[in-house]
């Protein structure tokens, strides 16, 4: 019985992997680590990949192909018209005077004995400013860096659940920013809870609308089996390339 279970468990797991590394031809591109995927054999209707899709994460020093099934392996063309086609990005991490916002490395500016403690985004979204009430304080900066992400990410989700609401067929209890961890970007509790991890901000708003859609879902349908998906595809039918950057 312990056996048959624990073999179950195996075959259930194995093919319900989405999409399976692939070693590539090559291993770096423009100073990009290289990462292939192709995809797995438990993909329904509503994820069938259908031509080979290419993500770039500068922050990150990596880049994700993903082949459907059934297609040759990744060559150097295929990285180099993505690259034009996403306006050469520049590898690189935000340094201690930058922060990440939706997927974008701004730069802060701190001004120091302003006479009051505040964040806020400048009006062209080009840069965050901190005014501190005396000289600057990194614990201080830290605090409101803190409540600046957690506002700003609660807002924008709420901001995106306003146009998925009429398509739901029960709606969130509530929405939080909650601690995660750092590979979970959202979570769905079973009385209706939508919990969404802080890290989201540093991905593009796209990714955000994704997980998002993808945790509504779980309020029709609370695990994966086919109906979670073509609840999911309704709410959001372009969802899979946007998640296909969770696999970076």
């Amino acid at each position: 019985m312990e056996v048959a279970l624990v073999r179950f468990i195996l075959i259930d797991s194995f093919a319900c992997v989405m999409f399976l590394p692939e070693t590539p031809p090559f291993t770096t591109f423009k100073g990009f680590q290289v990462k292939v995927f192709r995809q797995g054999q438990c993909n329904l209707i509503e994820r069938k990949l259908q031509r080979p899709v290419v993500l770039f994460a500068p922050p990150r020093e990596s880049v994700g192909v993903f082949l459907p099934r059934g297609a040759w392996a990744a060559e150097e063309p295929l990285l180099q018209a993505a690259w034009n086609a996403q306006g050469s990005p520049t590898p690189r991490r935000p340094s201690a005077s930058e922060r990440v916002y939706f997927g974008k490395i701004l730069p802060i500016h701190e001004l120091p004995f302003a006479g009051y403690d505040d964040l806020w985004l400048e009006p062209d979204a080009s840069a965050m400013t901190i005014a501190y009430r005396r000289h600057p304080d990194p614990k201080r900066r830290q605090q409101l860096l803190q409540t600046f992400e957690r506002t700003q990410l609660l807002q924008h989700a709420e901001k995106a659940l306003k146009t998925f609401l009429p398509r739901l067929e029960r709606a969130p209890r509530a929405l939080v920013v909650h601690p995660l961890r750092p590979r979970i970007l959202g979570q769905c509790t079973r009385d209706g809870e939508i919990r969404l991890n802080v890290s989201l901000l540093q991905w593009s708003p796209e990714i955000l609308e994704e997980t998002l859609a993808h945790e509504l879902a779980h309020l029709t349908v609370f695990n994966h089996r086919p109906m979670f998906w073509r609840t999911l595809t309704a709410l959001l039918p372009d969802w899979l390339p946007r998640s296909l950057a969770h696999y970076l």
